[in-house]
């Protein structure tokens, strides 16, 4: 993958996706003896809800991405007013899905366009199994523009998804993972915890909305230019996911993510506000 020079920002690819029910009849009307016309009868209309009870397994095979981030950086800490500077990455994306018992194998490739650059996102694959909060071990440290590290947001572009889905089941999924920005290893801490919230048949027949909640937090330290250079930070996003039950796919995603990033280098520490938009859609 191109590698990028450190700047005191993160980049796109680190930080950082209704059915109705027929309303009940209303109440019953009563004639009045001194009136000759009943009354009109009226309907109490009842919150529209969508019922889930589906079975979700990942279909094998091949399907296509693309993803469009939008972030908005902000520098929160200096003496002066700065103005944010926005990013666009668009990131096109092969993934071949095998499930294989347990678990499902997700190996990802594809291409990311930034800044009019285009680079390639080699090969990497992804274990998708249900995991408590106390089953990740730490990751072993990369050795950023050596070895192969996926960008950080395509680490969670399919979520795990347990095989018996109903209304407002939950479920939490805690990953630890490195990533790198620039020549800076990362360690990555990241909990998602999921609901479901109903179905959406006006987007596909058997369409299932769920929606996941994140938080996050970035640490990471290393040379850069001769400089010893220190990250940390944390964040929260929000997401929605559409998937099919039928077909077994993800349909679409949106999240919103929100960080707080301090970046010291050579005794200064300065603080930047990210908040990114991303979208996922199937091709």
């Amino acid at each position: 993958m191109r590698r990028t020079r450190l700047k005191p920002v993160f980049g796109l690819g680190l930080l950082a996706s209704l059915g109705c029910a027929g309303a009940a009849p209303g109440p019953g009307t009563r004639v009045e003896p001194d009136r000759t016309r009943d009354p009109a009868s009226r309907e109490v209309p009842r919150p529209a809800t969508a019922r889930v009870r589906a079975t979700f397994e990942y279909a094998p095979g091949t399907v296509s991405y693309v993803v469009t981030s939008d972030a908005t950086i902000a520098e929160t800490d200096s003496g002066t007013a700065t103005v944010p500077r926005t990013f666009r990455e668009i990131a096109r994306l092969v993934l071949t899905i095998l499930p294989a018992g347990d678990y499902t194998l997700v190996t990802t490739s594809g291409s990311v366009n930034a800044a009019g650059s285009t680079s390639t996102i080699p090969p990497f694959v992804d274990t998708l199994r249900m995991e408590t909060t106390n089953s990740v071990a730490d990751p072993r440290m990369p050795i950023c523009g050596r070895d192969t590290v996926p960008p950080m947001h395509l680490v969670t572009l399919l979520p795990p998804i347990p095989r018996a889905l109903r209304d407002g089941l939950r479920w939490t999924r805690r990953q630890v993972y490195a990533s790198c920005q620039s020549s800076i290893p990362l360690r990555v801490e990241r909990t998602d915890s999921y609901t479901v919230t109903g179905a959406a048949p006006e987007i596909a027949r058997n369409a299932i909305t769920v929606v996941r909640n994140s938080s996050l937090a970035y640490l990471g330290s290393g040379a850069e230019r001769q400089h010893n250079v220190r990250i940390n930070g944390s964040g929260s996003a929000q997401a929605t996911l559409i998937l099919d039950a039928s077909a077994g796919i993800l349909l679409s995603s949106t999240e919103e993510s929100n960080s707080e990033i301090h970046i010291t280098s050579s005794g200064r520490t300065r603080q930047f506000s990210q908040r990114v938009t991303r979208t996922v859609n199937r091709q």
